[in-house]
Order: structure tokens, then C-alpha cells, then sequence
């Protein structure tokens, strides 16, 4: 009650959020009619000063970017609002206004279906472009990218901004006007598409000016250079190529191959629950080949399909995930002729089994992919999109590739990888746009500390969301959804039905030509009923429904398909779609960010009329042409819309509840845009996947208590509540899930971020000659820890307690530094200098004390009485000093190791010249890093495949990744430094010699002859590396028998993957009793093969990978890999580490 009555007095946050806005809003709409009075040339020069302006003071743009709402912006937004009239006829509304503003501030614009989102999107775009900093507006697919780009091209050319395109195929584009001349012209002439001085909110398309609309044409123009779209002040791109470009950036071998040249400033996100949400379970990974024999995967599919549900597996449909009975052990074990399943060595065809038993039975042709010119091609479950280039990881791929019967392409490793929620905390200031995000606030301020705002409509929404129709079984469903077609059809009201899956949508478009079913459905007294109700209501022709009718019961009801098969024409299909008579069945969110017209989009006719005539492409018509084609479209679509209006507007039918809610609404707000009408209803069965998985039991139980029959609905408070709670249910395991993988990924990311920043300095050409002697201090002091034991003093207090005959006892730590610095070392004990030095120590002696101390020969002084004189000079002058050639303690001898590591490397710089060294630092450094890099996200990778089994002891599975994670990662570091150092040290003698450029692997696909159950296929030779580099990967570095080895305060770690031969951590032998013996002891590196028990499947999200593309093995992929990765909801401090 208190909270409504503050509300009521004060407005609730976002009313008090939108209250601060509108006198801004006042202050833009006063400059209208000032800007209007400038000519074309004059609106130009004023944007061309202000981005002077902002872009040389470097303050303004400090505050532009932190979202503050300077006075500039006032000016700003103006001069976008008088470009997007004079260029597109399109005149931004005050809500619109307040959207732009929103998003400058970083925040979320909630806004609904037909608000204009593109062109709010402009506002904020151009005024932050003007800081020179770079915009990147980010779309959901690379349709939009292009469209949106091009469309709002126009204003950004006007203002002098530049415009940039990046798409997935790896084809990059710019934004230019179709023809210069006649832009030049229409500025000379202030040619205009809104008339001058008229100051409505809105234009009709008679008073359109054809001739400036014609010459503010934009074109995108392919261009060879991705950075091209970067360095231009606005880029527009989908969410992957972003992050996949960041990836590749930071796996680029020279300066010149980095593409995001104005980094991460500020994005603009389309659709913005879609892309941080709905695809937040996806990471990004750049992936590689692998050395996982894929044959293996025909040996498990064979055994699966001999294999009975229930009886030999269970699956976990929530989940995804597929799991053998004791039962089914047996009969595997039986069929392959094993003993054991779950010995190590069957680890991964263990792993291979469950991963066919999940593409045979959890993953469906038609729904989760489709296999186009034999090959398997990824569905997006949320768009129904093909994701092409993608794969799924972790063998799912190879396993449904088998199960189709095409080609099975090698399995990969990750090479980088990132999450979307880590890639877009990157950019300074982010904001997005969206019709349903207020549900989803919580999750937007806890994750991207993004506040969402709701901006409201410029005119009421009138829509009516009708109740829910249930009915028992899909079959009632389907016959009930064709009815309400059928009768949509028969009337010419325009109806759009959403289906969850391809498979779905395409049984709907067979029914539809099902005559029999139709004449059923036409023949019954309901029908019949309520046709006759709706003749009467909107006075239909009878004549015209006999027409319609001969057509259905000749060809079915005439319909428009869109999927996943039929993406090339989405934006075509839905932006027709609000015509009369129009039948259209879309997949999930196909045809998002396309508005639905009633009556038609005009511009898009008058194409279509072109194209008849003869015009394939329609800019390249005639003016004249171009004219009476607009005209003539506009006077059709105009007629149609009038008359689906009084039909009660576009009608949209829902197949299936979504397991988001938000998603449902998204699919209702196709409905009723801008204060049309219309209409919208969910038709859903208790077969549908959510309920069945979800909640379906109540709904169940409370049908048959009524006694209802099959083909009867239910309409209940009770059950809209049940699936309500099973939305809530998905959600909020989604959620969980979102936030375990952030958890995950923030581990990474601590990592990644000290090994990119690191990757860029060597780029920027930064001297590396400091951090070499880095390196060496830390090598020294792990090989003092190493070899010189704090716990074990008779190992490095050398030259104190051992006599020369005894330095044998020293060779070990002797010949570890000959394997690192390629020179041998003696620990010193050298007379000559020895003697010398004590000669200088009684000098200095007897000049502190005027009294000769001793008058023994130097040589007969034993290290101890050494020891005691540096002691008295040290007492007498407080003074702390260091005999090179006497090594005191464990500083001493780290000391000394430093001093000679740096003279070796002096004589190497002295040999090949200060300027070439730096050269040859940066190559090696480089090239070890990356090859340490991927062999690190392996271990990772294969850590967190059996990091959940840890729960079963007890231990949280998120904590004991962290720690593990941590302690692999200083390892990592380590070996780096040391294999640096170890290179380095080798270089040879011959430097001007360019380094060969590394070669991709080609990928091969094993050539399985006929396989016997109880056979495994013969191992596949193993892949001889191509390059030097490749060579660095696959063999053990030096730097391994030391690193990789218990070190003090670091605990073993056994990172090693599946079915790989992997260097681990050597266990500590036990300490022999005399010293002699322990010193004598070999210490070499142990290679080893984990011990592996059982194997768990982890829930999934499809993941996406995509191979190196031909160049070398750091070229740009085509795409990359998603993957979801169950993660504990529980977050630590990371230690601070680096390099």
C-alpha cells in the first residue's frame, strides 16, 4: 500500500527516469525550426564543426563517453533528426528521442515491436561517432547488418560520418551513395524528401519528394580490407563477428592483421535480450584440428543403434545429456568385446558412445539441424537461423554426421575462445535496445550492470491478447490452428503463425495442402458457424469467398514458408506479411527487426513491380520508372492496409510456448504496432516439449477430472498458472546456468587478459629487453627452489661446507642451467679470484681498523674465516657486501645465476646487433606464447569436462576448477618464461633467414573400411608436424621437466586430456637417506597418461567452431565455436598474477 501511494505521488523509477528526459526533449524540438531554414550545405558544415569540436577536446569526449548528457548533445541529435528528413523522409518522434538518449547513457531502451528501434539507434550512433572513438552497432544476424547499415547510411553520409559492414562470410562492405553526382546535386538544389517547413510528426507517402528520396541512395561497396569497416566511425555487425574479430585480433602475428584498430568504446545492441541472454550460454572459441581419430565415432554408432532405450540408456531431455545403464555396460562391453568399459584406455570411446547416444536421440534432423549438400548444418533454436561454418564441440558434431551418413570432418581443439558476457564488458560504455527486457532487468544489472528503461509508446497499444487454447494432444492442436487459418484466409485477414521448430513449420505447411483435412474442417457445423458470423460482421463478397474456396479445395491454402531453408528471403516474406489474404508460417524469431505493415510495405512493392518489368536490380531504373513504380505501390498497399484494419489487423497465431517467456511476448508484439490493431493467441498442447518436460502432469490430471474430451480446449486460470511456473522454472535454470558459465569464463578471462595485453605489447613493438631480465630473475629464483631447497641447506651452501673434491655434488643444478642457457657454469670456487678477493677483503680490513688481521697466506684461508671477515667489514660500515665468487646463501645464488644468464645474452646481442635482437626477442616470444596458449585452453578444456565430478567427493566443482585453473596457469607462465629464456639463448647463428610461414593442417577424414562390432578401426598414423612451430606443439618443451614439477606453494596438477600423452607434474620421490645418494638420483620429467574413471556427459548448448582458413594457422576462421558449460553459481577473488 506505502509503495503505491510514493508511486502515485512520485512516479515510480522509470516514470522519474523518462520525467529527467523530456526537457531535453523541448530543447532539440526548439532547434527544429532553425535547422530547417539551413540549407543542405548549411546542415553539413554545422555537423562537420561539431564533430571538430568533440573530436580535438579531449574532455568532451571523456564525458560524451561516460554517457553524461552534455550540451553538445542537444545539437547533435538535431542535426540527426534534420539529416534522417532530408535524406529518408523519416522524422524521429519525441519517445524516439528519448530512446537515443537512453542508450547514449549506456543503458537499455525498452521498446516495443514498430517503435523504430533502427532509427532511435541512429541518434545516439552518430552523436558518439563524432568522438572519433568508434561505434559498433551490433545486429542478430548479418541481414539486419547490411540492411540497417545501408538504410541509415544515408543520414551518416549526410553528417559526414563514415559507415562500415562486417558479415560472417568474411566479406566486409562500406557504405557509399549509389550516385555521388546526384547527391552532389540534390545539395547544390536542397533538394529534400521532407518538404521544407512542414513540421508534422509524420509524412505521407504522396508527399514524398521521389527525386531527392531516389538521390539520397545508398550502396554497400565490398572492400578487401576488414580493418576498413573499423577504422570507419561506425561499424555495424552481428554479436559474433565482433567477438570472433577480437579472438583473431589477439591471435595475429604482426600489427598490420589487427582489425579493431579503435578497440571496444561503445556498442549499441540490437535485440538486446536476445544476444546477452538468450545466446549468453554460447562462447565464442576459434577452434583447430584435433588429433582424435574420428573413425572412432562409426565403431559407437554402430553400438548405439543396437542399443534399447530405457533398457541400455536414459536420457535427460531437460538437460541433453544421456547416460548408460549397468545393463547397457554389459551389452557395450559384449558387442566390442572388452572387459572393461571404463578402463582408461576406452576413455575415449566411452566418451564417443554417449555422444552418439545424444545425436541419435536428443538432437533431431529438422529441428536442432539440416543437412544441406552432405553436410550437417547448425539451426539456431532461438531464430531458426543456419549458423553456416558452424560445428558442435566436443564430438556431437562428428556423432550426427555419422548418424546422416555424410562425411565426418576431424573434430577440433580450442585455439581461443571468450564469452559474450567477458567480450562486451569490454567495450567503455555499452547499451541496447529491446521490446522485452524488463522481465530480464536483474539479470542485465547484475552481469553488464545495465539499467533498463521503458520507453513508452507514441500511441496506445490496442491489441487484444486472447486466452490460451490447450488441447490434449497435438493433433487437436494442429487441426485447431489449420481451422483458424483456414477461416483468417477465407476472410482476407492477414495471419502469422510461429512454430518452434523447422519440423514444425513444415507439418504446418503440409497440413495447410491437406484437401481431405480441409474439407473436414470447412464441413463442420463450428466452421460453419463462424464463417457465417464474420460475413455478416465485415460485409465479405460471397462471391469472393467461392473463389477462395475453389483454390483450397484445388492447391490448399496459399501460404508463405519461412525457416531456417528459406532464410535468403526472410526480410522479403515478413515485410509482406501484413497484406490481405497473406498466410505466412515463421520459425521461432524469424523475420526479427523487419516491421509487419498492414496492407504492405510500399517500398518493397514497388521493387517487386520493377522486377516484373524487367529491372533486376530496382536502383538502377530510371527515375521515372522508380516514380510510377512508388506511386503505384503506394496506392496498393495503402487500399489494403484501410481494409485489414477493419479485419481487426494482423492476427498471429503462437504452435508452442517458448521457454522464456519474453520470447512469447516478442512473438505478440508482431501484432499491433504503432497503435494498429490486431490480434494474438497461443494453440498448445500437453504433448508440447515445455509442458510435457515442465509441469504438464497437473494440466494432465485436472483434463481428466473434467472428463474433457480430445478435440475440447481448456481455458483455466490453473493452467495458464502451470505454464507460467514451468516458464519460470527454465528460466531461472537458465539463469543459473548463464551465471556458472560467467563464473568459468571470469577464471579465463583474469588469464586471457594478462596473456592479450601482453600479445599486444609485442605487436606495439614494445622493448622487450626489460622483460627478458624479468624473466631471468624469476627463472633464477624457481631454479633456486628448484635445486636449492630452503628446507635442504647442504645443497646450496656450497662453497661454506663443501671441499673441491666434493663439487661433483653440485653438477645437478650445474647441468640444469647448461639446459637452459645452452653454456656450461661452474658454481664459483675459482682460486685465482678467490684469492684475490680475500686479499682485497684484508686490505680493506686493516684500512677500517689500522691493523693488520691476519698474515696466513690467502690461499690457506678456508671459506668459513672468508665469511667471518666480509662480516667485520660489514659491521664496521653498515654496509652489505656481496663476493662474487663466494655463494653465501640462496640469494647468492641467485644472484649469481642472473649475472650469468645476462652476460650470456649480452654476447648474443653483441653477435647480432642491438635492432635485430629486438626482432628475433619479438618472433620467438610471440610464437612460444601462442603455442603455450593453445596447450593451456587444452588443459583447461579437458579440466573442465571432469571438474563436476569433484561434486561426488564433496568438493564444489567451481571452487576446485578455480584453484586448479589458477595453479595451471602459473605453470603456464612459468614454462613461458623459461622456454623464452631456453630459445633465446639457442638462437642461431644465422638470423637475417626469414622464418617459414606456418601451414594449416589439412584436414583429412579417416578412410574407415568395414568395421566389425568387437573391433576397434586401426589408430590413424600420427600427423608429422608441417612446421617448426606445429613441432614446438607437439613435442615437449625443455621447459616442461622443470615447470611441470612441484614447485614450493604451487600443489600438483594433472591438466591433461583424454587419451593424450601429456607431461605432468613429476610426484616428489622419496628422500634417500644419505645425500650422496639423493644427488645422485636421476631427475628427469616423467610423461604419463592420467588415470580416468567414468565418464559424465555435461548438458550442452549447440556449440559453433570453425576451422582456420587457408593461410597460416593464424588467418581468420570462418566462424567459431559456441558451447555451453554447466557452471556452479559461485564467484572468488582471483590472486593477482601476470607477466
Amino acid at each position: 500500500m506505502l509503495n503505491w501511494l510514493v508511486k502515485k505521488i512520485i512516479g515510480s523509477k522509470n516514470e522519474r527516469e523518462i520525467k529527467k528526459l523530456r526537457p531535453l526533449v523541448e530543447k532539440i524540438n526548439a532547434l527544429e525550426k532553425e535547422l530547417d531554414s539551413l540549407s543542405n550545405k548549411e546542415v553539413r558544415k554545422k555537423s562537420l564543426e561539431l564533430f571538430e569540436k568533440i573530436k580535438n577536446d579531449p574532455q568532451l569526449k571523456e564525458r560524451i563517453t561516460k554517457g553524461e548528457l552534455v550540451d553538445e548533445l542537444i545539437l547533435g541529435f538535431a542535426l540527426v533528426r534534420e539529416a534522417a528528413k532530408r535524406t529518408l523522409g523519416m522524422r524521429h518522434f519525441n519517445v524516439q528521442l528519448i530512446g537515443g538518449m537512453v542508450l547514449h547513457q549506456g543503458k537499455i531502451a525498452e521498446m516495443k515491436t514498430g517503435e523504430g528501434k533502427t532509427l532511435v539507434a541512429s541518434l545516439p550512433a552518430a552523436f558518439n561517432a563524432y568522438t572519433d572513438k568508434g561505434v559498433h552497432v551490433v545486429t542478430v544476424n548479418d541481414y539486419l547488418a547490411r540492411r540497417d547499415a545501408q538504410w541509415m547510411g544515408a543520414i551518416y553520409k549526410f553528417l559526414g560520418l563514415n559507415v562500415g559492414v562486417i558479415n560472417s562470410d568474411n566479406k566486409t562492405y562500406l557504405v557509399e551513395w549509389v550516385n555521388p553526382e546526384l547527391v552532389e546535386k540534390a545539395i547544390e538544389q536542397d533538394l529534400r524528401v521532407w518538404p521544407k517547413g512542414y513540421f508534422g510528426e509524420t509524412l505521407s507517402d504522396s508527399q514524398i519528394n521521389v527525386e531527392a528520396k531516389k538521390a539520397f541512395f545508398t550502396q554497400l561497396v565490398e572492400v578487401p580490407e576488414r580493418r576498413k569497416a573499423y577504422e570507419a566511425q561506425i561499424t555495424y555487425g552481428t554479436n559474433s563477428e565482433f567477438g570472433f574479430d577480437y579472438l583473431r585480433d589477439n591471435m595475429a602475428i604482426d600489427l598490420s592483421q589487427i582489425v579493431q584498430v579503435k578497440g571496444h568504446h561503445y556498442a549499441i545492441v540490437d535485440e538486446v535480450d536476445s544476444i546477452l541472454i538468450d545466446e549468453a550460454r554460447t562462447p565464442l572459441i576459434i577452434s583447430g584440428p584435433s588429433d582424435i581419430d574420428p573413425s572412432i565415432y562409426y565403431v559407437a554408432d554402430k553400438v548405439v543403434r543396437q542399443l534399447e532405450k530405457d533398457k541400455d540408456f536414459k536420457l535427460d531431455e531437460k538437460n541433453r545429456t544421456a547416460y548408460l545403464t549397468e545393463e547397457g555396460v554389459k551389452k557395450v562391453e559384449q558387442l566390442l568385446g572388452i572387459d572393461n568399459l571404463y578402463d582408461p584406455k576406452n576413455v575415449e570411446l566411452l566418451h564417443a558412445i554417449l555422444q552418439s547416444l545424444r545425436a541419435h536421440h536428443l538432437f533431431h534432423r529438422e529441428v536442432h539441424y539440416i543437412v544441406r549438400n552432405g553436410e550437417v548444418l547448425i539451426v539456431d533454436e532461438f531464430t531458426g537461423r543456419v549458423l553456416p561454418g558452424r560445428r558442435w564441440s566436443d564430438g556431437l558434431h562428428q556423432a550426427v554426421e555419422v548418424k546422416e551418413g555424410v562425411e565426418v570432418k576431424p573434430e577440433n581443439q580450442t585455439l581461443a575462445s571468450i564469452t559474450y558476457q567477458n567480450y562486451f564488458r569490454l567495450y567503455e560504455k555499452l547499451a541496447g535496445m529491446t521490446g522485452t527486457a524488463e522481465t530480464e532487468s536483474v539479470e542485465f544489472k547484475e552481469i553488464y550492470n545495465l539499467d533498463v528503461v521503458v520507453i513508452p509508446t507514441r500511441k496506445p497499444v490496442i491489441r487484444k491478447d486472447l486466452p490460451d487454447l490447450v488441447y490434449k494432444t497435438k493433433r487437436e492442436k494442429w487441426r485447431k490452428v489449420v481451422e483458424e487459418v483456414f477461416l483468417s484466409y477465407l476472410i482476407g485477414r492477414p495471419v502469422l503463425v510461429g512454430t518452434v521448430s523447422i519440423e514444425d513449420n513444415e507439418l504446418l505447411s503440409s497440413l495447410l495442402k491437406d484437401k481431405k483435412l480441409l474439407k473436414a474442417i470447412y464441413n463442420s457445423e463450428e466452421f460453419q458457424k463462424r464463417l457465417e458470423e464474420l460475413k455478416q460482421k465485415h460485409n465479405l463478397s460471397e462471391e469472393e469467398i467461392k473463389k477462395k474456396l475453389r483454390r483450397v479445395f484445388q492447391f490448399g491454402i496459399p501460404h508463405q514458408v519461412l525457416n531456417a531453408k528459406h532464410h535468403e528471403r526472410e526480410a522479403e516474406i515478413v515485410a509482406q506479411a501484413g497484406r490481405l489474404n497473406a498466410v505466412t508460417i515463421a520459425t521461432n524469431m524469424a523475420g526479427r527487426g523487419t516491421d509487419i505493415l498492414l496492407g504492405g510495405n510500399p517500398e518493397y512493392l514497388a521493387k517487386e513491380i520493377l522486377k516484373k518489368k524487367g529491372f533486376e536490380n530496382p536502383q538502377e531504373a530510371p527515375e521515372e520508372e522508380w516514380k510510377k513504380a512508388l506511386e503505384e505501390a503506394i496506392e496498393i498497399t495503402s487500399k489494403e492496409k484501410e481494409k485489414v484494419k477493419a479485419l481487426g489487423g494482423l492476427y498471429v497465431i503462437g504452435t508452442e510456448r517458448h521457454e522464456s517467456r519474453r520470447i512469447d511476448n516478442q512473438l505478440r508484439g508482431r501484432s499491433g504496432r504503432q497503435g494498429d490493431p490486431g490480434e494474438t493467441r497461443f494453440i498448445i498442447s500437453l504433448e508440447d516439449n515445455l509442458i510435457r518436460l515442465f509441469g504438464g502432469d497437473r494440466v494432465a490430471k485436472l483434463m481428466e477430472f473434467l472428463k474433457l474430451p480430445e478435440n475440447e480446449p481448456i481455458e483455466s486460470k490453473m493452467v495458464s498458472k502451470a505454464i507460467e511456473n514451468a516458464q519460470k522454472r527454465v528460466e531461472a535454470q537458465n539463469f543459473q546456468i548463464r551465471k556458472r558459465i560467467l563464473d568459468m569464463d571470469d577464471v579465463m578471462n583474469v588469464q586471457r587478459n594478462v596473456v592479450y595485453t601482453f600479445r599486444r605489447q609485442l605487436l606495439e613493438g614494445q622493448n622487450l629487453k626489460e622483460k627478458i631480465e624479468e624473466f631471468m630473475e624469476d627463472v633464477a629464483d624457481l631454479f633456486v627452489k628448484r635445486y636449492a631447497p630452503a628446507d635442504e641447506p647442504e645443497l646450496w651452501e656450497i662453497e661454506k661446507n663443501l671441499p673441491p673434491e666434493e663439487r661433483e655434488k653440485r653438477d645437478y643444478l650445474e647441468k640444469k642451467f647448461e639446459e637452459l642457457t645452452g653454456e656450461k657454469i661452474t658454481i664459483p670456487i675459482h682460486k685465482e679470484e678467490r684469492d684475490k678477493e680475500v686479499e682485497l677483503l684484508l686490505e680493506r680490513i686493516e684500512q677500517l681498523t689500522g691493523e693488520k688481521v691476519k698474515t696466513t697466506p690467502p690461499q690457506e684461508i678456508d671459506d668459513e674465516e672468508v665469511l667471518s671477515l666480509v662480516e667485520k667489514i660489514e659491521k664496521l660500515t653498515g654496509e652489505k657486501i656481496a663476493v662474487p665468487t663466494i655463494v653465501r646463501d640462496r640469494k647468492d645464488l641467485k644472484r649469481y645465476l642472473v649475472s650469468k644468464m645476462k652476460e650470456i645474452y649480452e654476447k648474443k646481442e653483441k653477435l647480432f646487433g642491438s635492432a635485430l635482437m629486438r626482432e628475433i626477442e619479438k618472433m620467438l616470444v610471440l610464437q612460444l606464447l601462442d603455442a603455450l596458449w593453445r596447450r593451456h585452453l587444452h588443459h583447461l578444456d579437458r579440466l573442465k569436462e571432469g571438474i563436476y565430478l569433484r561434486g561426488y567427493g564433496m568438493r564444489d566443482p567451481v571452487t576446485e576448477y578455480k584453484r586448479e585453473a589458477f595453479e595451471m596457469f602459473e605453470n603456464f607462465l612459468n614454462e613461458f618464461k623459461y622456454a623464452a629464456l631456453n630459445s633465446l639463448f639457442r638462437v642461431g647463428l644465422a638470423p637475417q633467414q626469414p622464418q617459414p610461414q606456418p601451414q594449416p593442417i589439412p584436414a583429412t577424414t579417416s578412410n574407415v573400411g568395414e568395421l566389425k562390432i568387437g573391433e576397434l578401426p586401426p589408430t590413424a598414423p600420427q600427423a608429422q608436424p608441417e612446421t617448426k612451430q606445429q613441432e614446438e606443439e607437439t613435442k615437449p618443451s625443455p621447459a616442461a621437466a622443470i615447470f611441470n614439477q612441484p614447485q614450493e606453494g604451487i600443489k600438483s596438477v594433472n591438466p591433461a586430456p583424454v587419451g593424450e600423452e601429456t607431461i605432468v607434474k613429476k610426484p616428489k620421490a622419496p628422500k634417500p637417506r644419505k645425500l650422496k645418494d639423493r644427488l645422485a638420483q636421476k631427475r628427469k620429467p616423467t610423461k604419463t597418461k592420467p588415470s580416468k574413471g567414468t565418464i559424465e556427459v555435461k548438458p550442452q548448448k549447440d556449440s559453433v567452431e570453425a576451422k582456420p582458413s587457408e593461410g597460416n594457422v593464424y588467418s581468420e576462421p570462418k566462424s567459431g565455436t559456441i558451447e555451453k558449460i554447466p557452471q556452479e553459481d559461485k564467484k572468488g577473488n582471483e590472486p593477482q598474477i601476470g607477466l
